[in-house]
């Protein structure tokens, strides 16, 4: 059983955003697996180590490549939408330090296991209004151009 499945997200119209959630939902279902393999004393530390780092990154990443498509496109909710982006980095970050503070890896677990219910909120009901905004004002800026 996975954590999150994509059918649980909207569509995104900005194909960048949309394969970007597919991703991280699949780093997601592959840390979930990993951490039940190694909470069952399978020897999965190493890759599932390697597999939050980059999930880690990830979510850095898709936040500021968001963040930069809203700036390039004067998106009018940019401040709503990155104080979101922010408070969910804000209890990442506060995950990880107790995680590699204590070496207790349930510190991170958690926060990855309880995520995907902010996830599925986020994409549905932020993402979506954001990338439809967005996709506008792209196709406005191609007729622009071709003209």
């Amino acid at each position: 059983m996975a954590l999150v499945y994509i059918e649980q997200l909207e569509d995104l119209d900005v194909e960048e955003m949309q394969q970007t959630h597919e991703d991280e939902v699949k780093l997601l279902n592959e840390i979930d697996k990993l951490a039940t393999q190694h909470q069952m004393g399978q020897p999965t530390l190493d890759e599932l180590e390697r597999k939050l780092e980059l999930y880690i990154t990830h979510v850095k990443e898709h936040f500021a490549n968001e963040e930069r498509l809203m700036l390039k496109y004067d998106f009018p909710s940019y401040e709503m939408h990155k104080m979101a982006h922010d408070m969910f980095l804000v209890d990442m970050e506060y995950a990880i330090s107790q995680w590699k503070g204590s070496g207790n890896l349930e510190k991170i677990i958690n926060f990855i296991r309880k995520s995907p219910e902010w996830i599925v909120m986020h994409i549905n009901s932020v993402d979506a209004p954001t990338s439809r905004y967005l996709t506008q004002k792209i196709a406005l800026e191609k007729n622009n151009t071709i003209k």
